[in-house]
């Protein structure tokens, strides 16, 4: 099979797309023809050696096609079913295996589209963000850190769909702003004066929590943007710089608490969770309730453009690889 395969760490140079064995499906699992496969930030640390990737390997951690093959145990599951699926990995190739824990069935409607590959990251990150990491009273202001990306426009709206308030939100440029503020965000400020404007705008009391896939230093003025009893999740790392947090004595001295958040580990510790949230975004997808906001759709052959696109933070919602169109 085709695969985009990574030799070595580095930059979108590395990419490459090679020629693999197909994988089997094992006990506990299924083995799918891949249409749609998302891209994530996390095939970027990845290839870059910052995350658990080792060369070689192959990226992607979800896809949507249809069932090649079940593995021993398997039931509820049919060959050539149209599944979404949230893999360990290996998944920007023309076969993936996933555990069949965290693969949702699809109608053959929304298996066509290419956000069918873009559902069981983006969408439930965004739901376990709102839904579980923190519990909102009436009037809490939430703040999101790049809002104008995949997670940060499906947040708005599952915001919007559980009667909150618009979420305020940072961006990197005007574009993005503007991007954002369709998906239904309210303030938006830039990421060089954030901390100044929430403060006076404010009046010194803060933001209830902050939901911050950056780090670096927008984590760190984060923290000083909090009202008492606020919360911080931090839900990756894209600056990839250090990631220092206040020590015990000052979060006390402050009143603050910090969650960290990552689908790909809980997956492995609590699938019968995850799988409730995989559920629910596959249903709100399919209901209309909720969109994925798809602005690249890019051939498996062209899976370094993607990568650029990520190293020069020009990527707005999601990105995906139409795997079927290459070759």
């Amino acid at each position: 099979m085709r695969a985009v395969v990574i030799e070595e760490y580095g930059g979108p140079e590395v990419v490459r797309i090679g020629e693999r064995p197909a994988p089997q499906a094992g006990p506990g699992e299924v083995a799918i023809a891949v249409r749609f496969a998302s891209m994530n930030y996390t095939d970027v640390r990845n290839r870059m050696g910052d995350g658990l990737g080792r060369v070689p390997f192959v990226p992607g951690v979800e896809v949507a096609g249809r069932i090649l093959s079940l593995g021993p145990g398997v039931e509820g599951f049919s060959i050539g079913q149209p599944v979404c699926a949230l893999t360990r990995g290996s998944a920007h190739a023309e076969v993936a295996v996933a555990p069949a824990a965290l693969t949702v069935a699809l109608t053959e409607e929304l298996a066509s589209r290419p956000e069918s590959g873009a559902l069981l990251v983006t969408v439930p990150l965004a739901l376990i963000l709102l839904r579980e990491a923190v519990h909102l009273a009436p009037g809490d202001v939430v703040l999101v850190h790049s809002a104008a990306g995949g997670v940060g426009t499906v947040l708005a709206q599952v915001a919007a769909i559980d009667g909150l308030a618009p979420l305020w939100g940072t961006v990197g440029s005007p574009g993005k702003a503007d991007y954002a503020a369709g998906h239904g965000y309210g303030p938006l400020f830039s990421y060089d004066d954030f901390r100044e404007e929430i403060v006076a705008r404010t009046e010194g009391r803060g933001v209830d929590v902050v939901l911050d896939p950056i780090g670096g230093a927008v984590r760190r003025d984060s923290f000083e943007v909090l009202a008492p009893f606020g919360r911080l999740v931090t839900y990756s790392n894209v600056s990839r710089e250090p990631e220092p947090l206040p020590d015990a004595e000052w979060l006390r001295a402050r009143c603050l608490a910090c969650v960290g958040i990552s689908v790909g580990q809980l997956s492995g510790r609590r699938p019968e969770l995850v799988r409730k949230w995989l559920e629910e975004a596959v249903r709100l997808v399919q209901q209309g309730a909720l969109e994925v906001g798809v602005t690249d759709v890019l051939p498996l052959d062209e899976a370094a453009t993607a990568h650029r696109l990520y190293a020069e933070r020009r990527v707005r919602g999601k990105l995906i690889l139409d795997v079927a169109s290459s070759g």
